[in-house]
């Protein structure tokens, strides 16, 4: 993962509406100049799919949330759920999939097994209703999978966590990083 490569990414933050258009794409920011705007004391935690920006939860050890999305103009009411219901937290779109590139460009493969495919998607809907998930949708392409990547607070990468279609997050794996990293910067 090379940090100049996420630095020169150019992110459009985005807007998330009440009424009207869903989303807004307001001004252009390079990876740069977002990892400075959310870091917190100890870093930021990028999530790859206005707020109080000060706010940070304890259990995340003085770092601050972010989101990129790779697209808008495909579900854009899904994106909206997803940013209110979800995860209310500064949000940018990486049209050029340079925060993507750098997890992997992960996608999601079915193999030739149908069984497989269908207890993928069971497995899927099982965790969406042990979340609580009140809606989901298939709209866009669905394949790209995206993760997690922790910064410290200049915005140099420490650690990353692929999103994998087939198991939970790892959510300890990530607070048990931030831990790690706070206590570096201590």
């Amino acid at each position: 993962m090379k940090t100049s490569d996420l630095h020169e990414a150019r992110l459009v933050q985005l807007q998330f509406n009440k009424e009207g258009p869903p989303v807004e794409e307001l001004d252009v920011f390079t990876g740069e100049e977002v990892l400075r705007e959310n870091a917190g004391p100890t870093g930021s935690l990028c999530f790859v799919d206005d707020t109080n920006k000060e706010e940070t939860s304890p259990q995340l050890h003085g770092f601050r949330l972010f989101a990129i999305v790779k697209e808008t103009g495909v579900d854009d009411e899904g994106l909206r759920e997803f940013r209110n219901d979800y995860f209310p937290y500064p949000t940018y779109k990486d049209q050029q999939r340079v925060f993507y590139t750098a997890l992997g460009s992960g996608k999601i493969s079915f193999g030739f097994n149908p069984l497989g495919i269908i207890k993928m998607i069971q497995d899927s809907l099982k965790r969406i209703k042990e979340l609580g998930v009140k809606s989901y949708n298939v709209k866009g392409e669905g394949l790209i999978q995206g993760g997690w990547i922790i910064f410290d607070k200049n915005g140099v990468p420490q650690a990353a966590f692929q999103e994998n279609a087939k198991e939970r997050i790892p959510v300890d794996d990530i607070l048990a990083e931030l831990k790690k990293i706070e206590d570096r910067a201590n």
